[in-house]
């Protein structure tokens, strides 16, 4: 990958899918804790859920604002991706053990989007740099 902008194209547009996906994430969240089926406990775990999403969005717009310098951010993402999609999984084949295929789904799109967010750190290498 030699190309300059190609690959500063491709950091920027990951890392904006990622603050988009958490976007609709923190709306869902945050429509949540105003509703009136959650409990008051249910509510202080979804404020705090909100915050954290809010939190990576400003934490994947500094890495669009500066994909070079800040690409190790995406690293970082990993982390709470894969986390995340284990948790899911696994309150998936806990409560809904009888569609095996959605939680198949769920596990291949979270280890495809942790490949694409590795795919991007290596794009902003310096030595990639022309």
């Amino acid at each position: 990958m030699t190309n300059y902008r190609f690959r500063k194209s491709l950091l920027i547009a990951i890392a904006l899918s990622g603050a988009v996906i958490n976007a609709f994430y923190a709306i869902d969240i945050v429509e949540s804790i105003f509703s009136s089926q959650y409990n008051d406990a249910m509510k202080e775990i979804m404020i705090s859920a909100a915050a954290l999403e809010i939190g990576w969005i400003t934490l994947l717009v500094c890495v669009i604002l500066n994909p070079f310098e800040r690409r190790h951010i995406l690293l970082f993402t990993i982390v709470p991706i894969l986390l995340g999609n284990i948790l899911h999984v696994a309150n998936q084949l806990g409560t809904h053990s009888e569609n095996l295929m959605a939680t198949v789904l769920n596990t291949i799109f979270g280890l495809f989007y942790s490949g694409l967010y590795i795919v991007a750190f290596m794009a902003g290498e310096k030595n990639n740099i022309v």
